[in-house]
């Protein structure tokens, strides 16, 4: 019977016929020791995957969004996961072409809208009642604060948050802001420097650690020529001692 073989992160070859996820799975799986593995793509809004394991037997769920991943993707993403199982780590460690393939625009092209779809908060549009996300974008590019983030989904929230006034999905390219910044009496500055911020995440890209807001992030963010009047006003919000009715 002819075979495929597969090159994992390691380095080592695994012979092994097909090439699909339980394929990948299994294959990379035998080299943690594992004699039984099932695993199976699931719905999940995030890209995340979880797993119940008992001795030498393991089940998967793992995000949809790989499922038209090539199968050196899943193989590299498989061997990252039971690394992490072995370390019992809260960080997967991704290979480079795993890590090239999630900030592909194939891989956003696929599943952005899916993402968008099932982020129920979203109202899936960058025109709000009083300001343009996308113009704002436009004119923070223009003046070169930030570099032009092809592709990314600008989206005011349904609700009005005023704690979690904007947030971001690095892997999606999808950017939130709270729509309680779209006020005419709301400073222009701010929506615009809390768009600024998450664009600046994007532009940074993934990361496996969960220490985002580095002092490196800190001083690109304080470039923006109204940071501090920003945050001043950011901070008066959540604390109720904002007029907006």
């Amino acid at each position: 019977m002819m075979t495929d073989t597969i090159y994992h992160q390691a380095g080592a070859a695994t012979p092994i016929a097909g090439n699909d996820l339980e394929t990948a799975f299994k294959a990379v799986g035998t080299r943690f020791g594992y004699d039984e593995v099932r695993v199976d793509y699931a719905s999940y809004k995030e890209f995340k995957s979880t797993w119940r394991r008992c001795g030498t037997k393991i089940s998967f769920e793992v995000s949809d969004y790989l499922r038209n991943a090539p199968l050196e993707v899943l193989v590299d993403f498989a061997h990252a996961l039971y690394e992490r199982i072995e370390r019992r780590s809260s960080v997967c460690h991704y290979s480079d072409r795993l890590k090239a393939y999630l900030e592909s625009d194939v891989f956003v092209g696929r599943n952005q809208a899916t993402y968008v779809k099932r982020s129920r908060n979203l109202t899936r549009s960058p025109r709000g009642r009083h300001l343009d996300l996308r113009e704002t974008y436009e004119a923070l590019v223009a003046r070169g604060m930030v570099p032009p983030s092809e592709g990314a989904s600008l989206n005011w929230t349904r609700s009005e948050n005023r704690m979690r006034v904007g947030y971001c999905s690095v892997l999606m390219r999808v950017v939130a802001i709270s729509s309680l910044l779209d006020n005419e009496k709301v400073p222009d500055f701010v929506p615009e420097y809390v768009l600024y911020h998450e664009l600046l995440h994007l532009d940074d890209g993934l990361s496996e650690g969960r220490r985002h807001h580095t002092p490196e992030f800190r001083l690109r963010e304080r470039q923006h020529p109204q940071w501090r009047e920003s945050e001043d006003w950011l901070k008066r919000l959540a604390a109720r001692r904002v007029d907006l009715a």
